[in-house]
Formats: C-alpha cells, structure tokens, sequence
C-alpha cells in the first residue's frame, strides 16, 4: 500500500508548518498569561518597594494571583533574589488552576521566565529561556538610566495575626510612586524574625506572595543581568512574531 504525503486533505509538510505555528502560538499565549502575572507585581514595582529597604537574600516565593471570586488563583512558583534593593523572579512552576483544560493545563505548568528589576540603571528585563530572548523595558516612566527615584511609603500597623504557626505583625503601606501611580500593599512580619515579610498582598485583584526557604545571603550579581548570548527585542509583539515566523520554517531535508 502506498504512504501518503496527505493528511486531511493537505501535504505534510504544511500540516507540520501549522502544526508547529499552533503551537508557537499556545506557548507563547500561555507564555503571555505568566508574564501578565510577573507584571503585576514587577511592572507596579509593588514587590521590589516592600524588599529594597531590606536585607539582601535568596529563596523561594509562590506568587497566588486572584481570577476573580469564583475562580481558582493562578499558582507560580519562583525562585526570589534581592541583591542592593534589584530583584530577580525566576518562575519555574505556573499552575493556572481549574480554569483551564487538562490538556493545556499539562502543557504550560513547566513554562519558564526570569524577571530582573534594576530601578539603579532604570531598567526591567523580561527573559524566556524557551527562545533564548529578553525583552528590555523601562524601570520606571522617566527616560535615560538615571536610577528611579524611591517611592513615598507611609505605613499603619495593623496589630497582629497568625500566618501559620507564626505570630505576625500586619501593616497596610500606602504607596506613591514619583509618576503619582498609588496602590496598597498588606504585609506579615514575623515577630521572632527579621524585618523581612513573610507574606505580602498587593492590589486588587490581589496578589498574595509568601515568602520560603530564605537565605539571608547576597546571591550571586551576575544573576541580575540578562544571560549572553540572548536575542533582545524591543517588545513582546516583535518576540512573538519572530517566534512565530521560527516555527513556521520547515525542517531541513
């Protein structure tokens, strides 16, 4: 019996190409998905404003973002480095909850990104590792890489409260940037620790990120540079669509 070249109705090699294009496209929406969550906590500067003015560390952070009140949250985990008052989230774990297929659910929970905040050159990196690309973005809205000026912080403790096994003092921060973008931040401090929260809501929709396994320890400062060797674009759209137009090439014969 002959093979055929045809697969409903079309050469193979077509079905590949769109078969490869779908699936640049899913990585890259799902991609787009995980990044809006970063964004909300790195784009607002919410995160970096509450851990600049502590110690420099290392560890883990699960970031729980809301969908709304009858959705479950979207889970990521991170890695988390502070270092001079620059942070850096490297997510490795994105559970976008019950809200999507099984299917897609299995395919964008291993989906990888790195976020590098340098508000002492004025500068945001958004890293892909999947497509060995970063995207560079302004810190904050003011041009040049003069370093951004700090926020207006004014905090009203909240008395105390239980986050897990341990007792926390709770503060609201009210927050200002120098371009007049406000927004309010909830922190838990445990009392028989450091400074540094252990948990933090931002916003609303809330974001709820707790803070694990510190090491109170400057990490490594070459972490907080976009890696060599890496294709920086102007934007997400161009980063898309050079993806995109990668996968549409077919394989060579």
């Amino acid at each position: 019996m002959r093979t055929s070249l045809f697969i409903t109705g079309q050469p193979a090699r077509i079905v590949y190409v769109k078969s490869r294009t779908y699936e640049a496209g899913f990585r890259m929406k799902h991609l787009l998905r995980l990044i809006t969550g970063i964004l909300f906590l790195a784009g607002s500067h919410a995160l970096l404003d509450v851990l600049a003015g502590g110690p420099s560390f290392y560890g883990r952070a699960k970031v729980h973002l809301s969908n709304g009140a009858d959705k479950d949250p979207t889970i990521i985990s991170c890695d988390i480095a502070v270092l001079s008052g620059n942070l850096r989230l490297e997510s490795d774990s994105f559970e976008p909850g019950a809200n999507l297929p099984p299917a897609e659910a299995a395919q964008v929970k291993q989906m990888h990104s790195v976020s590098i905040l340098r508000p002492d050159r004025n500068r945001m990196y958004m890293v892909f590792p999947s497509v060995k690309s970063y995207i560079e973005l302004a810190y904050s809205k003011s041009t040049g890489t003069d370093p951004a000026p700090p926020p207006k912080i004014d905090k009203t403790p909240l008395g105390t409260e239980v986050v897990g096994d341990q007792p926390c003092a709770k503060v609201q921060m009210d927050v200002t940037e120098s371009n007049g973008e406000h927004y309010d931040i909830t922190t838990w401090t445990a009392t028989n620790s450091s400074t540094l929260p252990i948990q933090i809501k931002v916003g609303s929709p809330s974001a709820l990120v707790e803070l694990q396994d510190l090491h109170f320890e400057a990490p490594d400062s070459g972490i907080f540079e976009p890696p060599a060797g890496y294709t920086k674009y102007e934007g997400m759209q161009e980063l898309i669509q050079r993806d995109i137009e990668k996968a549409q090439k077919p394989p060579s014969q």
